[in-house]
């Protein structure tokens, strides 16, 4: 059976829009995926696909995004029920608490008894050859936590 992984996504810059159509691109030959911006995404429907990547750039000084606040609110609410997922974003170094929004989300995931199955990416501004290496890296281990 293929496996169903949903990618949401908040994108300032484009940078994580990239990232998460870079993503898609990476699974589509061998899982089902979906690609949803954030403030369009129900948290509530998570626990219905086999993994979840969730991609986020920090806001101003490591808040969360505005348009992300809503799913994270709900995520509070639910039972992830083993979920698989992996968070990452784009941010910028020059700001105190660089990617702060990764770790919240990583945090709440954990909490919401999700499943995490890669480390969680950084990435300062735009991405560079050893980030989408780590980008990719995410992606495999995404993809081999389902086909076990």
């Amino acid at each position: 059976m293929t496996p169903n992984i949903q990618i949401v996504f908040a994108s300032m810059s484009g940078r994580n829009r990239a990232i998460a159509g870079h993503l898609q691109a990476q699974l589509a030959s061998k899982s089902q995926t979906l690609v949803t911006e954030i403030s369009q995404a129900d948290a509530f429907e998570l626990p219905q696909a086999d993994a979840v990547i969730v991609v986020s750039y920090t806001y101003h000084d490591g808040d969360l995004p505005d348009e992300a606040q809503d799913f994270f609110e709900d995520l509070k609410e639910i039972d992830l029920e083993r979920t698989k997922f992996a968070v990452l974003g784009s941010s910028s170094k020059k700001h105190i608490h660089f990617g702060r929004a990764v770790d919240y989300l990583t945090m709440q995931l954990n909490s919401s008894n999700g499943e995490q199955v890669a480390d969680s990416v950084k990435i300062d501004q735009d991405p560079d050859d050893a980030d989408w290496a780590r980008v990719d890296q995410l992606a495999q281990r995404v993809l081999k936590s389902v086909e076990d």
